[in-house]
């Protein structure tokens, strides 16, 4: 790697670890240019969509958001110079601490700015304000983007199948997913534990959106418990057999490289479906899986019982569909 390729990676990494000191930074200009007009109590809790139902002092809570925001931008900044981690490692931690950060900054502003202006901590509805909320965790995609890309190492596979002049060839496989069970039954615990007793007082009423969040959880994390994993001449698909949902497509012209080898969950932020930067994957155990890099150099995994077969396929399939370009 040239000397001016390693400074601009090193320029970019201190960018990024800037950007993770704008939250803290934000909590503290506000707190200076607000101090005086800052009520004594502001609001910090609300159970539903109607007024706050908690509330805590104005400099605990100050102290509260900037310990979140701050330790959010020392670590980052620990990660985007640590030099021994990997770039999708670092762009991995970097979205998650610019996601404590961004929410720790908005939550401050929120709680703040909306306690000023309605006087009683108690008077105070989120309202709309709650989608800033929610938008505020998108800040980590800021110091993840900012920070080098990975650079992507694979190889092809060797192994090809020969088929007849008009013979296409498909493979299919259904796998189930173990941990998504498991995680779909302990959701469903914890729902019934947390809103049955609601729902037998009759206080169900403002957890009217916890209860559709809670239940979108569920069908959403069930929907991974047996998948459809198809290889033909459309590329590869991965269907929620449960609820009939498409999961991941990748289209035939856009596979570049394909690998049959060892997943290990590390390697890919972990078990379940795991989304990082420029990689995807749906880990189901430590062991064989596909791998597919795309002509944008980006990777998805996913756990098969035999990946060399569809490899195999995908690779002919691929190889037939650039003969032409070829020629």
């Amino acid at each position: 790697m040239s000397d001016k390729s390693v400074s601009s990676q090193m320029t970019r990494r201190l960018l990024a670890a800037a950007s993770l000191c704008v939250p803290a930074m934000v909590v503290i200009a506000s707190w200076w240019a607000w101090r005086d007009r800052l009520p004594t109590d502001l609001a910090s809790h609300w159970s539903g969509a109607g007024p706050a139902d908690g509330a805590m002092a104005a400099s605990v809570l100050f102290s509260l958001y900037l310990a979140i925001t701050g330790v959010s931008a020392g670590a980052g900044v620990a990660i985007a110079l640590w030099s021994r981690i990997s770039a999708g490692a670092r762009r991995g931690g970097l979205f998650l601490f610019g996601l404590f950060g961004g929410m720790g900054a908005a939550s401050w502003l929120l709680s703040a700015g909306l306690t000023m202006r309605a006087g009683d901590p108690y008077e105070v509805v989120l309202g709309p304000w709650f989608l800033l909320s929610l938008a505020s965790a998108g800040y980590g995609l800021i110091p993840s983007l900012i920070s080098p890309k990975p650079h992507i190492e694979a190889t092809d596979v060797r192994g090809r199948f020969t088929l007849a002049a008009r013979e296409t060839g498909a493979w299919s496989q259904t796998i189930t997913g173990n941990i998504f069970v498991w995680a779909t039954i302990i959701l469903v615990v914890l729902g019934g534990a947390i809103y049955v007793p609601m729902v037998i007082d009759g206080r169900i009423g403002g957890e009217l959106f916890g209860m559709a969040t809670m239940t979108a959880a569920v069908l959403l994390v069930a929907s991974f418990i047996r998948l459809r994993v198809t290889a033909d001449w459309r590329g590869l698909r991965v269907v929620s057999a449960v609820l009939r949902l498409p999961l991941k497509r990748i289209r035939m012209k856009n596979i570049d490289l394909l690998e049959a080898g060892e997943l290990r969950p590390a390697e890919w932020g972990g078990w379940g479906y795991r989304i990082m930067p420029g990689r995807s994957a749906l880990i189901l155990r430590k062991g064989p899986g596909l791998i597919v890099t795309t002509r944008n150099q980006k990777q998805f995994a996913i756990s098969l019982d035999d990946p060399e077969t569809p490899a195999a396929l995908l690779a002919t399939l691929r190889d037939a569909a650039r003969l032409p370009a070829a020629e």
